[in-house]
């Protein structure tokens, strides 16, 4: 009898066909590495099942906090399905694909969450996306350092599901202030920035 895991990937591989025919499939984490999006449960504890399409998020932040983790196994179709219909149409899965697959995904901080609970109908979360590319040219500036994306999404619930809808970039007072060589990692390593992603 195929385990719930199991059960899951099958069900992720079949979702292949809806919106990423022809893309690869969700890349594999251990079962037990703590999950991506930073909580302290294990990835199949956290965002795992919602990803899987096992359960469906119950607030704007655990649905935030999956698509992030989306993004760290390369889940598009997750990513596809979990975007509010009339804006999914307007949406190329290749083009998030290659988003999601051309950064490493480090560590995600939620700065701030509005409404989005289980007796609302929208929701908002503001959040801070840190990444490193993996496609620089070895010549560029920034070739291998830390970057990061801060955005207001907001989320819409349709049906009893929360959707993510769009988002804006924050303005530049909520963007992480720059780091000096000696300041921890934002990517949570413990080293310094120096020694790290700086």
């Amino acid at each position: 009898m195929a385990t719930p895991a199991a059960a899951g990937g099958a069900k992720i591989a079949a979702q292949n066909t809806e919106f990423t025919r022809g893309l690869p499939p969700m890349k594999p984490l251990s079962a037990q590495v703590p999950c991506p999006c930073g909580q302290a449960a294990s990835f199949t504890d956290c965002c795992q099942p919602i990803i899987q399409g096992l359960r469906h998020a119950s607030s704007t932040q655990e649905l935030m906090r999956s698509r992030y983790s989306a993004h760290a196994c390369e889940a598009v179709d997750y990513l596809m399905d979990s975007w509010w219909p009339e804006q999914r149409s307007q949406i190329n899965p290749a083009d998030v694909a290659r988003w999601v697959k051309e950064s490493d995904w480090l560590r995600l901080e939620v700065l701030t969450t509005e409404a989005g609970q289980k007796h609302d109908s929208e929701g908002w979360v503001e959040f801070i996306a840190y990444y490193r590319k993996r496609s620089q040219a070895l010549n560029s500036p920034n070739h291998g350092g830390l970057e990061s994306h801060a955005e207001r999404s907001y989320f819409r619930k349709l049906d009893s599901r929360w959707y993510f809808v769009d988002g804006v970039d924050l303005p530049s007072a909520s963007q992480p202030k720059k780091l000096g060589r000696n300041d921890p990692c934002p990517c949570g390593s413990g080293k310094k920035s120096k020694r790290c992603c700086g």
